[in-house]
């Protein structure tokens, strides 16, 4: 995500190529965005934002270089999940290190909702007596969001196997949804349910705020990391049983939770009834979302292991430029990187953005995090 003229970017095996004329910004964002920032919030039917008839012939160039390279970009992807986290492993690879701009749902997906502030709104490290009411809750089954040009782009997958995917994936001859053991996936209420499950890792893209995970009995896994991809990446644990995550200390990334949010307002809920024990060297880390608060827990759950706190907990990488905003290159041809901060992306993408995790008495992040009834 991030097109090699922007400022910031991410995760090189997702590096998005649009950029904000590709895009419509909602009417609330018209006076206050950059006009080179990568937009907030996007809506089907908004007035084009800030886009001279001079420079239409460029944007065009760029919306089909963009859908070019999401294609060539998305599709080894999507059969490679599994193979990237073993290789992560291997290498003690730590994207928490030097985050590569990040990356990779509203009853209607096709015009989807701007973000809005919670209804109720919790303090730091407290618990509320309902969830926030946020846009955007159902997957982004109309590909509204979607990069590639080539379909709905939501999925959910689990060591590997997808349970749910959208029509970028689906329209593959050679791709197959799989059932796993212990897991399945109800379209109608987007819940994933996990029964005695046992297993390494869940990953999820676009499946909106309104996506839960349904914990029956005990459950075990590595990691979980969610992308929000400028739209929703929320997830709500529901339910009675547990959840251990990482306890063994083998998630690729260093993290139990990681939600890359993606510019969206996004936010990790527990309910009433579940149990989520969270271990890593960075047990809960949620980047870049858009609200400013991100954690929920309803009564009577708590919080053990730390203050929810919002900070710097990512590494960002931006290119260096020239004072004309120039790119510059080093002996080898290749663009020189330095580092920054999710302050330094906010004021870029001229929005507010957050980063969050639990942090312990240093105000380091915490190693582990646990969210259970009292």
């Amino acid at each position: 995500m991030g097109r090699r003229e922007d400022e910031f970017h991410f995760d090189p095996d997702l590096e998005w190529n649009g950029n904000s004329k590709e895009y419509n910004y909602a009417d609330e964002y018209k006076s206050s965005a950059k006009e080179d920032a990568d937009p907030p919030v996007m809506r089907a039917n908004a007035v084009t934002y800030g886009a001279p008839a001079a420079r239409e012939e460029e944007d065009k160039h760029r919306t089909a270089l963009h859908a070019l390279k999401k294609k060539l970009l998305l599709v080894p992807l999507a059969s490679s999940v599994a193979a990237v986290s073993i290789l992560f492993s291997a290498v003690n690879y730590d994207p928490l290190g030097m985050d590569l701009f990040a990356s990779s749902s509203s009853s209607s997906p096709s015009t989807p909702t701007t973000p809005a502030t919670p209804t109720t709104p919790t303090t730091p490290s407290g618990t509320v007596t309902s969830f926030p009411t946020l846009p955007n809750l159902d997957p982004d089954f109309a590909g509204t969001y979607a990069w590639s040009g080539m379909g709905s782009e939501e999925y959910v997958n689990i060591d590997g196997a997808y349970l749910h995917a959208g029509t970028v994936y689906t329209s593959s001859s050679s791709f197959s949804l799989k059932n796993v053991s212990g897991a399945s996936y109800d379209k109608k209420t987007n819940t994933l349910t996990l029964n005695n499950f046992y297993g390494s890792y869940i990953d999820t893209n676009l499946m909106g705020n309104g996506f839960k995970i349904e914990l029956i009995g005990d459950n075990t896994l590595d990691y979980i990391r969610i992308w929000g991809a400028m739209y929703g990446g929320s997830v709500t644990f529901t339910g009675t049983g547990t959840l251990t995550i990482n306890k063994t200390g083998r998630s690729p990334l260093g993290v139990g939770i990681y939600l890359e949010c993606e510019d969206s307002p996004s936010a990790i809920m527990v309910d009433k009834d579940a149990t989520v024990d969270v271990y890593g060297r960075k047990a809960i880390i949620i980047s870049r979302t858009t609200l400013k608060d991100a954690i929920y827990t309803m009564s009577p759950v708590t919080m053990t292991g730390g203050t929810y706190s919002t900070g710097e907990f990512v590494t960002y990488r931006k290119y260096v430029t020239d004072a004309d905003g120039n790119v510059l290159y080093d002996e080898n041809g290749d663009p020189l990187i330095e580092e920054a901060t999710i302050k330094d992306v906010a004021k870029a993408q001229g929005m507010d953005l957050y980063d969050f995790s639990v942090v312990d008495e240093n105000g380091d992040p915490s190693t582990h995090v646990l969210f259970k009834p009292q």
